[in-house]
């Protein structure tokens, strides 16, 4: 019993050892690319990479793929970043995604690129999102499926507003699209309930969109109000604030554009 009790604490103390060693290597190599030391963070990061550290792996692909202190080498960002990706680094997960879909150091591969895509957007990554909504709308990777293609659009232009411009981009594009969508019948059934619900969500973050788009959308919804009655309005309006969880805030400026 002593003896299985040592071979035990043998594997498992130097298990924990060795993980808290990535740990220290990865933030010891941080402090050295905040300062642009690059080559002391390199033996560092390969080190952490080694073992384990999905951060660093994800960093030192990075290293590689953008020629930092290191001859740029696309095949071997691609192999730190799929070891990174596999331990679900999202950032691991867009990059071996992309490198996938458009040959980036190996084969081109929709169905690889695809789940990645998916993997990072389940992250809730508004890029990997937007790029899953492509993929199930055109059949890119993975059979063409219009309800999935909905869920995700939808899962998209629920998230909050963030401050990321291209990010943010991504979730305003999401919103009016759907208001598009459902205006005109394409992919889905006409409803002016929804297409106005949408309507009113963009607004809260149109300012992503240049003066001729945000008054192409307020065009849109004056239309769309034509055949609303007030009822109908109040109602996608509480439905809208139902589906992202907080009231409008901008619902005073939907008829103007948003150029802060």
């Amino acid at each position: 019993m002593n003896v299985l009790r040592f071979l035990i604490a043998f594997f498992i103390i130097p298990n924990l050892c060795f993980g808290q060693s990535a740990k220290e290597l990865n933030e010891q190599s941080k402090v050295l690319l905040a300062k642009n030391d690059i080559t002391s963070a390199l033996p560092l990061l390969k080190q952490a990479a080694d073992a384990g550290s999905a951060e660093t792996q994800y960093n030192y692909g990075l290293c590689f793929q953008q020629g930092i202190g290191v001859t740029h080498n696309d095949t071997t960002a691609n192999h730190w970043y799929l070891k990174a990706a596999t331990q679900g680094n999202v950032d691991a997960q867009f990059k071996i995604s992309y490198s996938y879909v458009t040959g980036r150091g190996c084969a081109k591969d929709d169905k690889r690129a695809f789940y990645w895509s998916v993997k990072c957007a389940q992250q809730n990554d508004p890029t990997c999102m937007f790029n899953t909504i492509s993929c199930y709308k055109d059949g890119l990777g993975t059979t063409r499926n219009t309800d999935s293609m909905m869920v995700w659009a939808i899962r998209l232009a629920s998230l909050p507003d963030v401050e990321d411009l291209q990010q943010s981009g991504n979730i305003t594009s999401a919103r009016l699209n759907l208001a598009t969508m459902y205006l005109n019948g394409s992919e889905v059934k006409k409803d002016l309930h929804k297409s106005y619900l949408w309507l009113l969500i963009y607004n809260e973050s149109k300012r992503d969109f240049s003066f001729v788009d945000q008054q192409k959308a307020i065009d849109m919804i004056k239309s769309v109000e034509k055949d609303l009655t007030e009822k109908d309005k109040k109602n996608a309006t509480t439905a809208a604030e139902k589906q992202i969880g907080h009231p409008l805030k901008n619902l005073s400026h939907l008829y103007t554009t948003d150029l802060d």
